[in-house]
């Protein structure tokens, strides 16, 4: 009867120490970081080089959105055209991919938080195609 009473006492001690197990919904790195990309950017600085050319980006502009699973993006070049598709990031987080209609542009060298987006993108410049340094925040 003892034994019978000792296990009961103990399966029960572990339902209620189930039952007040705290519920962790914690998130995920990549929660985290798609919730910090999810938002519109604007730029605050560009480089070629050493070169500060951010007043080329004024009308830069780059709104990530995700809605029921779909990445959706918006580019406002420094031109001002506007270029729409979808978006994806790497599992390392150090690179998004951005897909439109025969276009792809990539994003490398990412860093991401709640305030800036840093990263290095290929512009066509005068001379040809050249990398540049953007930081952008939020617009």
């Amino acid at each position: 009867m003892k034994a019978l009473y000792s296990l009961v006492l103990a399966l029960g001690v572990i339902v209620a120490l189930q039952a007040c197990k705290k519920n962790d919904n914690t998130p995920t790195p990549g929660d985290i970081t798609n919730q910090n990309l999810l938002k519109a950017w604007k730029v605050s600085q560009v480089l070629e080089g050493s070169l500060d050319v951010t007043s080329a980006f004024s009308q830069y502009r780059l709104t990530l959105e995700e809605t029921n699973g779909s990445k959706t993006f918006t580019l406002v070049k420094r031109d001002g055209t506007s270029l729409t598709g979808s978006w994806d990031i790497s599992t390392d987080e150090t690179t998004i991919t951005l897909t439109a209609t025969g276009n792809t542009i990539t994003l490398s060298s990412v860093s991401i938080s709640d305030s800036e987006l840093k990263y290095t993108a290929e512009e066509q410049g005068k001379a040809g195609t050249v990398n540049v340094n953007f930081i952008l925040i939020p617009a």
